[in-house]
């Protein structure tokens, strides 16, 4: 399989304009210029052996960063040991042998350096602890990262203590007791350390989500790394929300994924994969080889055996769907001129055939579904959400207070959320007539008592970003969304994004990357490019930025003020339209 996206289509027709239309507005809409156009079976055995790792055994990991640690010096003090244990928590080429030596016997064995990993910034101090020959080590935490790689960041005024014991071991100071885990600074972990998306399907086993790790980069074991963090589940932010082929309970026979002339080779405990079927495994291999390959120039296929003999993956007549991975957006956005809907496809704007006049209503913050068939808009007074598409009259479908701009998923259900702090969350799916039926409300609790301005469904239809705030501090969240099958249910617990200043507008620009910014009627605004694979950047600041959409990609972002359209080229702003107003792009 292949990580091809699925190019959705845009609607041809959507130039000609609307024949209802005032002269005015067909002389307008003709002056628009625009001045920038941019394999064989065999049974899966049932037995044989299981290796196992001895835990001070080193291990083949060829980091390609020399990092040298030193070992302990005889007489060193207690505050020494201490830090010669911290800087040598380097040693991934080893399993850490340095590192090792600083401590205690027992302790030397049960430490578990993958447990955990805390980044912090800067610098770090030691002071006497509570008890005899403690020692208290304190330092500001950038993030925390936990045993399967899952990321995640901490306020900048966050600080984390850590208590360590020390013995006299023949003589010379050892650290007895300390927690499992590591402790490196901020540039030492982004070297030993890469972000890698390990790829869950959506419920419908359509779409790939991606939930980004961060593991040992440049390293032999880091196939293996990326096998086992997948097979150990989806981070807890995307728990429910995205399904595993891999069953649950399953693991590797050895702790190693061999990657030879492009063929990583899995090898998994026999009797969870007999119990699948052959669909389940052509799942699982579409799953876990779209991820080798977007991670690892090294693998081209996946081949799962069980005791070391491959398995039964079907042929050419069980072959299923390719996943569909960064699911692109259709060219065409919708946009307001003189208070009606068109259809802007960066070049020329044009009214909507058959589309009716929505005027009366004073639309504002348009929406276009993935299939440019259907499009929603809030009400000037900002508490319905109204429906509306060629032929049908507009109407409301959503209703509330403060309702936030209006966000169609990929399947064409229609989102949006109250800013009130109440914490509800609508959403609904008008029928092929145009119907709304009735609304699915969802209270989530980690919104209640917060003010959202934002909330804006994924290109994979699967998680949201939400923008909120409370007692004057902004937050920017993404969250899952469990379904029952199309039916939203509830929200996940988020995962926070780390952002400056206090934006309340926001979109997504990739598969784990959105913008979002503050607007202002007249003052400079920043978009920040925020990344659950990277650190965050600024596209260059523009005056009076009021909205802001997205195609595919960063080099998608366009910004709007009240009367001018820019897009983002080469990290510089240039005017493309006139005259447009709040164009959106699918989503």
């Amino acid at each position: 399989m292949t990580g091809n996206s699925h190019l959705a289509p845009g609607r041809p027709g959507m130039r000609h304009r609307h024949p209802g239309l005032s002269r005015a507005l067909r002389t307008w809409v003709m002056a628009v210029v625009v001045l920038l156009a941019v394999a064989g079976c065999a049974a899966i055995p049932t037995g044989g052996p299981v290796g196992k790792s001895d835990p001070l055994t080193p291990r083949n990991n060829s980091v390609n960063v020399n990092f040298q640690q030193f070992a302990p010096v005889e007489g060193a003090s207690p505050e020494g040991i201490i830090r010669g244990f911290i800087e040598a928590g380097t040693g991934l080429s080893d399993d850490f042998q340095v590192a090792r030596q600083f401590l205690a016997p027992g302790l030397a064995q049960s430490w578990s350096p993958a447990q955990r990993t805390l980044v912090y910034r800067d610098t770090f101090s030691i002071e006497a602890g509570a008890g005899a020959d403690s020692f208290v080590l304190t330092f500001d935490t950038v993030s925390t990262v936990d045993s399967t790689g899952v990321l995640t960041p901490e306020k900048e005024t966050s600080s984390q203590s850590l208590e360590m014991k020390l013995i006299q071991v023949d003589g010379q100071w050892r650290i007895s007791a300390a927690p499992d885990g590591l402790v490196l600074t901020e540039a030492t972990f982004q070297t030993l350390y890469s972000p890698f998306s390990l790829y869950f399907y959506d419920t419908t086993f359509t779409y790939g989500v991606p939930d980004v790790r961060w593991l040992a980069a440049r390293s032999a074991r880091t196939p293996t790394a990326i096998v086992q963090a997948m097979l150990a589940g989806p981070a807890p932010y995307l728990q429910g929300a995205v399904v595993s082929a891999f069953p649950s309970g399953i693991t590797l026979e050895r702790d190693s994924v061999p990657v030879n002339n492009g063929l990583a080779k899995v090898g998994l405990t026999a009797q969870p994969l007999l119990d699948t079927s052959v669909k389940q495994r052509q799942q699982m291999h579409a799953q876990l080889l779209v991820t080798l390959q977007k991670a690892l120039s090294t693998v081209i296929e996946v081949q799962f055996t069980a005791d070391d003999r491959e398995v039964d993956m079907g042929g050419p007549v069980d072959a299923i769907t390719p996943m569909v991975i960064d699911n692109s957006v259709p060219p065409t956005q919708v946009a307001l001129v003189e208070q009606e809907l068109g259809a802007f496809d960066g070049r020329n704007f044009a009214p909507i055939p058959g589309m009716p006049s929505v005027a009366s209503l004073e639309p504002e913050v348009p929406a276009i579904s993935y299939d440019g068939q259907r499009f929603a808009f809030r009400s000037a007074v900002g508490n319905q959400i109204y429906a509306v598409a060629p032929g049908q009259q507009p109407v409301v479908v959503l209703a509330g207070v403060a309702m936030t701009p209006p966000s169609f998923a990929p399947n064409g259900w229609l989102y949006s959320a109250a800013g009130d702090g109440s914490g509800m969350v609508l959403a609904i799916k008008p029928d092929a007539a145009g119907r709304p039926g009735n609304p699915v409300i969802l209270t989530v609790p980690w919104l209640v008592g917060q003010s959202v301005s934002t909330f804006r469904i994924s290109r994979d239809g699967t998680r949201a970003l939400v923008i909120s705030a409370a007692s004057g501090v902004s937050r920017v969240s993404i969250t899952g969304i469990f379904k029952a099958g199309e039916v939203p249910k509830e929200l996940t617990d988020p995962l926070a994004m780390n952002h400056t200043g206090a934006p309340t507008v926001g979109v997504w620009t990739g598969e784990s990357s959105v913008a979002v910014m503050a607007p202002s009627a007249s003052e400079p605004v920043d978009i920040e490019i925020l990344d659950l694979a990277g650190p965050s950047s600024q596209l260059e600041g523009l005056p009076g930025l009021q909205w802001l959409t997205a195609g595919s990609g960063v080099q998608n972002v366009q910004a709007q003020t009240a009367t001018e359209f820019y897009t983002n080229v080469g990290n510089n702003w240039e005017l493309l339209a006139k005259g447009l107003s709040q164009g959106a792009f699918a989503g």
